[in-house]
């Protein structure tokens, strides 16, 4: 690895400029960093230059370990990987499949891995983890672009075009994924993402969006198809339950914001209330939750798997048959469309092609 060329003692601005130019797309352990500058930099001077470049969204710093005492670590290691101007990947042989979720159709995963930590636990985690795809949760919560996924795409729309209705952005990560340590979306992910759903769309392919991060403004763009649909996750506004399943997941007001401005321009909006929490982890105003989803133009409620404190409440039955009801009466009243998720109470396959119907 060649050392940076640098004046006696630069000062942080101008030693960023040049590792931008000297490591551009690739990614470097801060140690080789410190290593290759040790005699000209002392190695603050270093990380005030990264953190600089951290901020400008400019590096990616791929942090090792991610927690810390189970708190999301925000200093700078000698075990961190900055990725300058880039971004972790894999390579995939395939990418665009047909989903076993009943009320998707094709779907695509670019992204391997999630930042948002959700403590469900994330079914999308230990399907990973049961492949041999990640070894753990911090494995999980170091995420990796597909490198090859605009390049798979072209090779696999024509082979499938014929029969894809819609694809869905994503069942097993988010496509707008959020970056806790800078509290901003994580833009090598969202510009793949979006350039996934223009390609997708220049087939008039429909896609359909679903996050935890924020939905950006970009997307009410005319280049976009207009019978795309965005989503969001929303099952609590309380803070307290975020802060404890989804704690690294954009605040839920925030995400809500996002959506309603979609909405308000004319777009297709969608809202998963999955998994939803018994009582007996938070208890809130269904009603209230779905009043603040009222403008949504289809909702999908599913009950809450994989959890022993869902499995041990003693009135699960009863009660996701009572929301499921409420959905249903609700979603009526207002003409909206509607889907009760497989394994909950008022499942039905009558209405799982809602995002199909059109």
């Amino acid at each position: 690895m060649k050392a940076v060329e640098t004046k006696e003692n630069p000062d942080h601005e101008s030693l960023a400029e040049d590792l931008m130019e000297q490591y551009h797309h690739q990614g470097v352990p801060v140690i080789d960093l410190i290593k290759d500058l040790a005699k000209s930099v002392e190695s603050h001077i270093i990380a005030m230059a990264v953190v600089l470049l951290e901020q400008q969204a400019r590096v990616y710093v791929e942090r090792h370990p991610v927690l810390h005492n189970g708190k999301l670590r925000r200093d700078l290691l000698s075990s961190d990987i900055v990725y300058f101007d880039t971004f972790p990947s894999i390579r995939r042989r395939t990418l665009l499949y047909k989903t076993a979720v009943e009320y998707g159709d094709f779907t695509i995963n670019h992204v391997l891995g999630c930042m948002h930590g959700c403590q469900y636990p994330c079914y999308a985690m230990q399907m990973s983890k049961r492949y041999g795809r990640v070894k753990n949760e911090e494995d999980w919560m170091h995420p990796r672009i597909v490198g090859n996924a605009l390049d798979l795409l072209e090779k696999e729309i024509p082979r499938n075009n014929h029969q894809v209705r819609f694809v869905h952005l994503s069942f097993m990560t988010d496509p707008f994924m959020h970056d806790p340590v800078n509290c901003r979306v994580i833009p090598w992910i969202q510009e793949l993402t979006l350039k996934i759903i223009d390609r997708l769309n220049q087939e008039d392919i429909k896609v359909t969006v679903l996050t935890k991060g924020l939905l950006p403004e970009v997307l009410k763009e005319s280049y976009f198809n207009t019978d795309n649909e965005y989503g969001i996750t929303l099952v609590s506004m309380d803070r307290e339950f975020q802060d404890k399943y989804e704690p690294f997941s954009v605040d839920a007001t925030k995400r809500l914001a996002a959506l309603k401005e979609l909405h308000d321009a004319g777009l297709k909006t969608w809202v998963s209330i999955e998994p939803y929490p018994t009582p007996n982890i938070v208890k809130q105003d269904f009603d209230g939750l779905l009043e603040k989803i009222s403008f949504a133009d289809k909702i999908i409620f599913g009950k809450w798997n994989y959890n022993p404190i869902v499995n041990g409440y003693s009135g699960q039955t009863e009660f996701y048959t009572t929301c499921a009801d409420r959905v249903i009466e609700f979603c009526n009243e207002r003409d909206i469309l509607y889907h009760i998720k497989e394994r909950t109470p008022r499942s039905s396959i009558e209405t799982q092609d809602l995002f199909a119907e059109e």
